[in-house]
């Protein structure tokens, strides 16, 4: 019997050696949803794994967030009325911030910012963006709306590195065709990443 890799959790399709390392100024916190820590189809592991200064705390209702006691100035990537573009950011304001990314469904975001008064009185900012998501894994996703994974590349692209942003993308979509071939049980064919 095959054994599953103990880094991804695969059998047939271990992409560990294709996860690019991703050297960024961004500082991002997942606060995430304890149900998306049940879900095969959760992105924010991945973003965690590539980016340098990526960390996950797993949101509880009644306790504190430990990120808004970082030294950063925490600012939750959330759109709303109130929310500033995230490109419209100073390079100042991007090297100083903790941005903190709710990691759920988009039901499940909407009741933490919610129940969570300290996640309402921070500053908003929200990514203005073009780009279809590729990512097919859930039932439901409204268009426009991007997973986990693909708002971090977004951000990495909006700080100006295009190259950075390509690597990460490039690497999801390998990702996504390997989780669809293990879902299968078979082996993805094509290597290339």
């Amino acid at each position: 019997m095959i054994a599953a890799c103990k880094q991804c959790g695969l059998i047939h399709n271990c992409y560990c050696q294709a996860i690019p390392k991703i050297a960024c100024d961004l500082y991002i916190t997942l606060l995430t949803h304890e149900n998306e820590l049940l879900r095969a189809t959760n992105t924010g592991h991945l973003a965690k794994k590539v980016l340098k200064h990526c960390e996950v705390e797993i949101w509880q209702r009644k306790q504190p967030i430990q990120a808004l006691a970082s030294d950063r100035i925490p600012m939750l990537l959330f759109p709303d009325d109130d929310s500033r573009a995230f490109n419209d950011l100073s390079v100042d304001e991007i090297a100083q911030a903790q941005f903190i990314v709710l990691d759920a469904t988009w039901q499940e975001a909407k009741k933490m910012l919610n129940r969570t008064p300290e996640l309402k009185q921070l500053p908003k900012v929200m990514i203005s963006s073009n780009t279809e998501s590729s990512y097919a894994l859930r039932r439901n996703q409204e268009k426009g709306n991007l997973c986990t994974y693909e708002v971090a590349a977004q951000m990495v692209e909006q700080l100006g590195d295009a190259s950075q942003s390509d690597k990460m993308m490039t690497f999801f979509n390998y990702y996504l065709a390997c989780f669809q071939a293990e879902r299968s049980g078979h082996q993805y064919k094509n290597s290339t990443v």
